[in-house]
């Protein structure tokens, strides 16, 4: 890129790019560990109920959805043995959604690659370098929910 400024048009589709790389190579990673047909929508997922779980309210708010919409990607991902429904201990009429053994597998592989990827850009950058990145990466980001893009 050029030194001229940076219109922020290029500034936002670079960062779309980035962030769609990223989450292509992880996606990648996943379905060649041997769990074809996940989508990087999920990862979403199973960040959020990672650790003690989440009910589909709490999952349909972290993604930005609606709960039938919620519901209808817990089921796929029930049907695939990735995550399981358990009853919620605070109210019988609710589910806490958890990741089953199968899930954790995923989840490990994403992580993996991720920090490949963090690897990578140390090499490539140094370490500085990173982290300055980060920094403003984190600035940029707020403190937002990442949220799919459909």
């Amino acid at each position: 890129m050029s030194r001229r400024a940076v219109r922020a048009e290029e500034l936002s589709l670079l960062l779309m790019r980035a962030s769609s790389a990223v989450a292509e190579r992880i996606n990648d990673a996943v379905i060649a560990s041997g769990h074809p047909g996940l989508r990087p929508v999920y990862g979403l997922v199973f960040a959020r109920i990672s650790g003690a779980g989440a009910s589909i309210n709490q999952l349909a708010e972290h993604l930005g959805i609606t709960k039938q919409s919620a519901s209808a990607i817990v089921d796929a991902l029930v049907r695939d043995g990735y995550v399981a429904r358990r009853p919620d201990p605070a109210d019988r009429r609710a589910s806490i959604i958890e990741l089953t053994a199968r899930g954790r597998q995923v989840t490990r592989a994403a992580s993996r690659t991720a920090a490949a990827e963090v690897e990578r850009l140390e090499t490539r950058w140094g370490p500085v370098a990173l982290k300055s990145f980060t920094g403003m990466l984190d600035d940029l980001a707020g403190d937002g929910t990442p949220r799919p893009v459909w």
